[in-house]
């Protein structure tokens, strides 16, 4: 007697999810946003100082006794005078004039190390950003030391010009000197320490860049050696509040916030969250939408389909 096994079909396995309907992917998407906004310490990635942040904290020993101290919303010196590259006799107030934000950095021009890598790190974010200097915003290199002029400080400012390479840029990126007590009055306010180093000859100093409101609050701190063009423009947009800005502006100051505590610009969950939240409500409402829809052309045709199979 031959036996005749059952036929057995195979059922092929799918990837886990690959049943569902696009109804219940997305609620599964939206459960998993709610989850991650509410998982204790989620902060959705940082950018601020360090590896993380594409920026660096590897900083030479000197700067062990010199420090930055957060000033956020100090009023600078707006009359403090300073020559310019130029030679000419200029105040504060001029690169603030124009409702433009206003980035500064402190260096001095025959600096064997940092201050260079400062600079090479702003204007490398500088060169990141759509933003022109002396169109969108005004930048002032102030240099520490009072022994240097305006013969050095031009030479600086054709060497970084030509690096930055954008046309029209030299008429809004400023390399400053001046006398001790104008340095002083305005590296105070902003919480910028140095100190000189008779021995060596040289100047210890923090390292750093900030931005300045058109009425001369100091508003953002970015540390370090490298700088994100994304943390720059950030903090330049937080400068400029009360300008008109882009949609593209608007979406980035939506989701960033600015984090004392961490330094830096942070992704700010709830905001990032409530926006991804609308974006998946909307998801959900078009499809419904789209099933309604189709339900109704459904039950339409069904009538028309019966009186053809069943003449009167």
């Amino acid at each position: 007697m031959i036996h005749l096994k059952p036929s057995v079909q195979k059922r092929e396995r799918l990837p886990w999810g690959a049943g569902l309907t696009p109804f219940w992917a997305i609620l599964v998407f939206a459960l998993g946003l709610g989850w991650s906004a509410n998982y204790p310490g989620s902060s959705i990635g940082h950018i601020s100082e360090g590896e993380g942040a594409g920026g660096s904290n590897v900083l030479p020993d000197d700067l062990e006794n010199v420090s930055i101290e957060e000033n956020l919303g100090a009023q600078l010196p707006l009359d403090a005078y300073f020559k310019d590259d130029a030679g000419k006799t200029v105040v504060l107030r001029q690169y603030l004039q124009g409702g433009k934000p206003l980035l500064i950095q402190f260096a001095y021009y025959e600096c064997p190390m940092l201050c260079d890598l400062v600079m090479n790190g702003m204007m490398k974010a500088m060169k990141g950003i759509s933003w022109l200097p002396g169109k969108d915003y005004q930048v002032v290199t102030i240099g520490i030391d009072p022994r240097e002029g305006p013969d050095l400080a031009a030479a600086k400012k054709a060497t970084y010009i030509s690096a930055l390479d954008k046309p029209g840029s030299e008429a809004g990126w400023h390399f400053l000197t001046g006398e001790e007590a104008q340095i002083r009055s305005v590296a105070d306010k902003v919480g910028f320490e140095y100190k000189y180093d008779a021995k060596q000859d040289q100047y210890a100093h923090a390292a750093g860049i900030f931005t300045v409101s058109p009425e001369g609050k100091v508003m953002r701190y970015l540390y370090g050696i490298e700088f994100k063009a994304l943390d720059l423009r950030l903090a330049l947009l937080d400068a400029a509040k009360g300008r008109s800005l882009s949609l593209g502006d608007r979406i980035i100051t939506f989701c960033y916030r600015y984090d004392a505590n961490a330094k830096g610009y942070v992704l700010f969950a709830k905001n990032f969250m409530r926006g991804s939240g609308y974006v998946v409500l909307l998801a959900i409402l078009a499809l419904m939408g789209l099933l309604w829809k189709k339900e109704l052309q459904r039950k339409r045709k069904a009538p028309a389909s019966q009186a053809t199979h069943n003449p009167a």
